[in-house]
């Protein structure tokens, strides 16, 4: 048996998740950790399909403190994942400037569908 008071029925436990979400939007250290992750595997779900450009701003707004700040998250995990492309092009980014229209197109959709993922914040509290 533990020598610990006994815990009223009432408190949240260690691995609630609302707690769990308020200790990562609150603690600097497991925030940095928990964004970082979560860019990287919002960035990773990109390479494979674009609706995992939304999951990317979903997943970094949702550890954000306020929403404002989950959509400066967001658009922040669209600028890794366009450079992320930028260097997935290598030695043929030479040629993207002849393509406007498709650049226009793939800085658009990884500007604004982080964004359109960051609403993820502004539901979840």
């Amino acid at each position: 048996m533990s020598d610990s008071p006994p815990r009223p029925a009432d408190a949240p436990s260690s691995a609630d998740p609302a707690s769990l979400l308020d200790r990562v939007r609150t603690e600097p250290r497991p925030h940095a950790a928990a964004l970082v992750a979560a860019v990287g595997v919002g960035v990773a779900l990109a390479i494979v399909h674009w609706v995992g450009l939304i999951a990317a701003g979903a997943l970094a707004s949702l550890v954000a403190p306020t929403v404002r700040r989950g959509v400066g998250y967001a658009l922040g995990a669209g600028v890794v994942a366009l450079a992320a492309f930028a260097v997935s092009l290598g030695p043929s980014a030479a040629a993207v400037p002849g393509m406007r229209p498709v650049v226009y197109l793939a800085v658009g959709a990884g500007l604004v569908l982080p964004l359109f993922g960051s609403l993820a914040r502004a539901v979840v509290p």
